[in-house]
Order: structure tokens, then sequence, then C-alpha cells
């Protein structure tokens, strides 16, 4: 039912939405060539160019400009959502039989930073994203962080430079429609449910808190640390670029502690 009004939502988006203009000082920071080797390598030429040249702009980029719109963060936004219709949509009619928990199981793994980072790297993303010479040589270009942000980015990119079948169909081409597994052998699709399957049966649904405890960076390398806590006691700690990152890191330690224990 939700996935169906959100399908229904994105199809009206896709019909009703004014497209972006093109924005010709932004495509003049990409060479042509590099444009046209991303639009081969994603098997998707784009009618606006500054919709791809704005998905490949890391903020730091733009850092100090008084444009600080053109940077890649709201179209990651939105490339987000999209992706996440996208497999929830796909898992459901996939996986007809499997419940609730199995299916947010598998888009968990999906969805994870990581994952995405995978794909960004085999499009070579990486090799087109604009940064500051400082930041590539310090290898920003290359955490899983920022290429599972301009993956989202330019699937964003996608989507208002076309329609939502078109980006149904690029994704799931991207994802070789589900059929590779979603985690490495051994992880955790959803750290922070199977920590709650873990604690649950002998402490109940609330047991468990997590904490933010502090955070660092600047604005747009913000890294968060986050503790959880079961009935008072620290179980595990983590840090990541957004909060539900530590989250799952910290409940990965936590596992980690109670398998310990057994």
């Amino acid at each position: 039912m939700v996935a169906t009004k959100l399908k229904r939502i994105f199809r009206n988006l896709s019909d009703t939405s004014p497209q972006e203009p093109e924005n010709t000082a932004l495509v003049a920071d990409m060479p042509k060539r590099k444009i046209k080797e991303v639009e081969q390598l994603l098997g998707y030429t784009f009618k606006n160019k500054s919709l791809l040249v704005k998905g490949l702009t890391h903020p730091s980029y733009l850092l100090h400009s008084r444009d600080q719109i053109n940077n890649n963060q709201r179209l990651e936004f939105l490339g987000d959502a999209v992706i996440q219709l996208v497999l929830t949509e796909t898992l459901y009619v996939k996986f007809p039989d499997e419940r609730e928990g199995k299916l947010t199981s598998l888009r968990s793994g999906y969805a994870r930073g990581d994952y995405m980072a995978q794909i960004a790297r085999r499009l070579r993303l990486n090799e087109y994203l604009l940064l500051k010479k400082r930041d590539r040589d310090s290898g920003v270009g290359e955490n899983d962080s920022a290429l599972g942000d301009v993956f989202e980015s330019v699937i964003g990119a996608v989507y208002m430079d076309s329609d939502w079948i078109t980006t149904r169909d690029l994704i799931l081409a991207l994802y070789d429609n589900l059929e590779e597994a979603p985690i490495e052998k051994g992880e955790i699709a959803n750290p922070k449910g199977a920590l709650q399957e873990l604690i649950q049966p002998k402490f109940g649904n609330h047991a468990l808190k997590y904490e933010t405890t502090g955070q660092t960076g600047n604005p747009h390398e913000r890294v968060f640390q986050v503790s959880v806590f079961c009935n008072g006691e620290k179980l595990g700690s983590g840090s990541g670029r957004n909060k539900k990152e530590a989250e799952e890191k910290a409940a990965l330690e936590a596992i980690a502690v109670l398998n310990e224990r057994e």
C-alpha cells in the first residue's frame, strides 16, 4: 500500500514538475569529453548536462564560493528517496512470501552507503567527482561516504532529467536486477534490527537507547559519534557521516560484545 502510494507520487512528480534550466556556468566546470564518458558509463544521456555536473560536485568544491546551492547535496536527498522506493517496490514484488522484517533487512543491505559506493566505483564516478585538489590528494574522493553520496546524487540527477520509469530501469540495471547479494558473507545488513532481536527476548522492546556523544569536522564532512546502551549499560560505540551510520556501527560493536559473552 505504501509503495503504491509513493509510486503514484513519484509518477505525478515526473509528469508535473518543471525541468531545471541548464546552468551553462556549471557545465563549464567539466570538459564535454568527461561528461560524455560518464554518460556512457551510466548508459544514460542527459538532456540537461548541468544536472549531471551538479550531481558530481562535492560540497567542498564550492566551499568558499558564493554559490552554495549547486553542489550535489539536494540531488543526493532526492536520489536517496528514489532509490529507496525502487528497492522497496522491487523487493516487494520479487519476494511475495517474505515478511516485512526480511524485506527491510534486504533493502537495508542494498541501500547501505558502502554497497552504493561499490556501484559508484564500478561506474568510475570517483574519477569524475569534482573536488578541490587538497581534498582529492587526501583521499576524500575514495571514501565510501563520498562515493555513496555521489551515486545517490547522480540518480537524483537522472530522475530530474527524465522520469520515474527511466530512472527505475536504470537503477535496476546498475543493481543487476538485485541478483547480487547485498552484503558480503558474514556481514549484517540491518545491525540495529539484529541487536534488537538479541535484546528483546530478555529485556523487552524499549531497553536499547542510542545517544549522540559528539560530532566533529566541517559542516560538509561532519562525523557523528554514537553510543548504544541497554538499560544504562554501554554496549558499543561507533562513528559515521550521519547518525544512522554511527548508530549501525555502534550496534555492530554491541553485537560483537554480546556474542563474546555467550
